[in-house]
């Protein structure tokens, strides 16, 4: 049937609603995901969008973790696939930090329904409950001072499926690590994702501000910018997810959101990804570092995001971001 629709000029680029194309729902390596593939190469062969040939290096970095596979392509260099971490799906420690997981301590919502009206306790801990029937954000979302989102949790009585838990359910975006040609290995979106869609989060290991202080490499830092009296943050340099490897972009099209869970320690929130505006397939994702990240790094490197609008490219330097 797969080779009677090919034949009959059949379409492999189309996407469903979901953003998928028929290559991505069907498994990799069976015989229907060889006829598309082989297809879809021919089809951009055509088409001139052979993306310069880029090499397979991975057909997923997160070797099975995620619900979604993602893969490595490398069309600049012979960079190999990036080996230098490993891939975990959610935050470690690798000492001993006493985060407050008991389940007694969570405030909870006793609700029956799918957590969207006014009365959800877990709604109110952030304002409200944001996310709207398909799990995004909405438009009016404040994006300069995003507020604490406070999901669901395993001490409430609603469902698992409820409107309140969007970050806890994990990757849902279909990404690619990918060689750029000025900065380094970057990640691209391989669907059109509306404005407000959780991404990815920014996973690594947790440390406290003063081992943070001790390591040479201060690359792959998140701050946990919690306003709570205990500093903390996210190293991804040795264990992390996709994350570790968005850029920052003068124009940004990510947004990080501060979000709880499974646990209400103010000192350890995730740090979620959400697209601050749509985008299309193909394009380079990242978010805005912070002036504070580009007043240290300025003296050794300047931005290649390429905008004309960006706001930390010097003229004087040459060098180049490369993680």
């Amino acid at each position: 049937m797969c080779r009677l629709f090919l034949s009959c000029g059949a379409d492999v680029t189309q996407r469903n609603k979901e953003g998928q194309t028929a290559l991505d729902c069907c498994a990799y390596g069976s015989n229907v995901w060889t006829a598309l593939s082989t297809n879809k190469k021919l089809t951009d062969a055509r088409r001139g969008r052979d993306r310069c040939g880029e090499r397979m290096l991975s057909r997923d970095i997160s070797r099975g973790y995620e619900a979604i596979p993602i893969t490595c392509v490398n069309g600049v260099d012979s960079e190999p696939c990036p080996q230098n971490f490993k891939y975990i799906p959610d935050n470690c420690v690798t000492s001993p930090l006493d985060i407050d997981k008991d389940i007694t301590h969570l405030q909870h919502c006793s609700c029956t329904d799918d957590c969207s009206s006014s009365t959800c306790m877990c709604g109110q801990l952030s304002l409200r409950c944001w996310y709207d029937s398909d799990g995004r954000l909405p438009l009016d979302f404040c994006q300069r001072e995003p507020p604490v989102l406070f999901e669901c949790n395993h001490a409430c009585s609603c469902w698992r499926t409820c409107r309140n838990r969007v970050v806890q359910k994990g990757l849902r975006a279909r990404l690619q690590l990918f060689r750029t040609q000025t900065m380094g290995w970057g990640v691209r979106a391989m669907q059109d994702i509306p404005q407000g869609t959780f991404i990815c989060e920014y996973v690594g290991e947790i440390i406290t501000d003063a081992e943070a202080d001790k390591r040479e490499n201060d690359s792959f830092l998140f701050t946990l910018d919690n306003k709570v009296k205990d500093v903390h943050c996210i190293d991804a340099r040795l264990f992390g997810n996709i994350g570790r490897f968005i850029n920052h972009l003068c124009e940004p099209n990510l947004l990080a959101v501060r979000v709880f869970t499974m646990h209400q320690d103010l000192r350890f929130p995730r740090i979620a990804f959400f697209s601050s505006r749509s985008i299309k397939a193909g394009d380079h994702i990242g978010f805005d570092y912070g002036d504070h990240y580009w007043r240290v790094k300025s003296k050794y490197f300047s931005c290649q995001c390429g905008s004309v609008k960006c706001q930390t490219v010097s003229s004087t330097r040459h060098h180049i971001f490369i993680r």
